[in-house]
């Protein structure tokens, strides 16, 4: 009986000493895998400064600067874009401007060149300026309070809201580490509904000096950020961590047997894109289940409900008309498909009983979805001719509007 103890208590030491081998060893190279060391992690001060400097706003948490560039990677070449002197993304065409956008990186248009965004497509439609003011990884708590504090051109008319379902989850986050693991610069505003009124909390970054205090402002951050409790701490690795590999089975074996492959491959150099991207596809994927499941949230689709409407309100007050654009991401396309239902579907429906409201769902062609999304590894952003789809489905509702 007490041999049998010890093999059993040697058995979960080495088990423990494995487990913490592994995850150790692939959280240098993967992000999704997260410890105890991650409840404070180490922030670097040099890359914290750059950020300071290059795209930190004290009122949105980042933002691209006026007269900037950048480049990314797309699937098939690199992807330039350019920033105009006020703040939109580049847009050659139209003399005029009467409507404006602004939302997430699907209205910003990731993973296209400046001259294929659904924006540039519409102006030329419509010979109107359309200006772009998207920004990646945004939630409407972000690009509403752009919108309030932003000077746009007095010929305005239309003003629109474009974002994906995930927004749903974007708008709860206070520090987007506890959402999106490692993302430890991403501290933004967020809204808590407070007796039926939108509350206010403010970013808790405001500038580099916030370096040398953060510890304070990450214990500011546990308080009003729903993923802490639900998501980061229950993913988290802590001692034993065999009991925290067990308790997330699932998620976490399928995570270490893609990231074992991913060493694997590229160690024989038989490496794939496929391979390379899979853990965080898998992560993705995960993301947008969860999403997903929010809108089955009372407390949840009422704080998204305040702030589309508080949008809405502000639109009025400034003498614009408010609409709201829904984009699905590839992966929110392809779980409807195979489920045969949309999750977030009567949400929108509700909304648009009280201000219009497009949602894309509706209008993408299922069999086509190849050619309307780049399968990046992102979500799924739109391809050149996503965003002409979109710009024509605009141009209808802004044509039957006129008639």
């Amino acid at each position: 009986m007490i041999y049998s103890l010890i093999f059993v208590i040697l058995i979960l030491i080495a088990l423990e000493i494995f487990f913490q081998f592994l995850i150790n060893y692939f959280r240098n190279e993967f992000q999704w895998l997260i410890t105890e060391k991650d409840d404070r992690p180490v922030i670097d001060k040099a890359a914290f400064n750059k950020f300071i400097n290059t795209t930190f706003d004290k009122e949105l948490g980042w933002t691209k600067k006026p007269n900037s560039s950048g480049v990314e990677k797309g699937k098939f070449s690199n992807i330039e874009f350019k920033i105009d002197e006020n703040g939109s993304r580049k847009n050659p065409f139209g003399s005029k401007t009467s409507i404006v956008t602004f939302g997430d990186s699907y209205t910003f248009c990731r993973q296209v060149q400046d001259g294929q965004t659904w924006q540039v497509h519409l102006s030329k439609i419509l010979d109107d300026k359309v200006l772009n003011f998207g920004n990646g990884n945004y939630g409407i708590d972000q690009a509403y309070l752009r919108y309030k504090s932003k000077n746009i051109p007095k010929s305005t008319k239309i003003v629109i809201l474009g974002f994906v379902p995930e927004t749903i989850c974007r708008i709860q986050s206070y520090w987007k580490h506890y959402l999106e693991f490692g993302n430890t610069f991403a501290f933004k505003p967020r809204f808590t509904l407070e007796n039926g009124k939108l509350q206010l909390h403010k970013n808790l970054i405001t500038g580099f000096q916030d370096f040398y205090n953060l510890n304070k402002i990450i214990n500011k951050a546990k308080e009003h950020d729903v993923f802490y409790k639900s998501k980061f701490q229950r993913m988290q690795f802590k001692f034993p961590y065999t009991f925290s590999y067990f308790y997330n089975f699932k998620r976490n074996t399928v995570l270490l047997y893609l990231l074992i492959k991913r060493k694997f491959l590229s160690f024989i150099n038989k490496s794939n894109t496929k391979s390379d991207n899979a853990p965080f596809s898998k992560i993705m994927l995960e993301n947008i289940i969860s999403a997903h499941s929010m809108y089955s949230k009372k407390k949840a689709c009422d704080l998204l409900e305040a702030i589309l409407l508080e949008f809405c309100n502000c639109a009025h007050e400034r003498g614009h008309k408010p609409l709201i654009l829904v984009m699905p991401q590839l992966l929110d396309m392809r779980i409807i498909q195979k489920n045969k239902i949309s999750p977030y579907e009567s949400f929108f429906k509700k909304i648009s009983e009280k201000t219009p409201v497009i949602d894309m769902t509706h209008y993408l062609n299922a069999s086509r979805l190849n050619d309307l999304y780049t399968d990046d590894t992102y979500g799924g952003h739109f391809s050149n001719s996503g965003n002409k789809q979109v710009a024509d489905r605009l141009f209808e509702y802004l044509n039957n509007q006129s008639n």
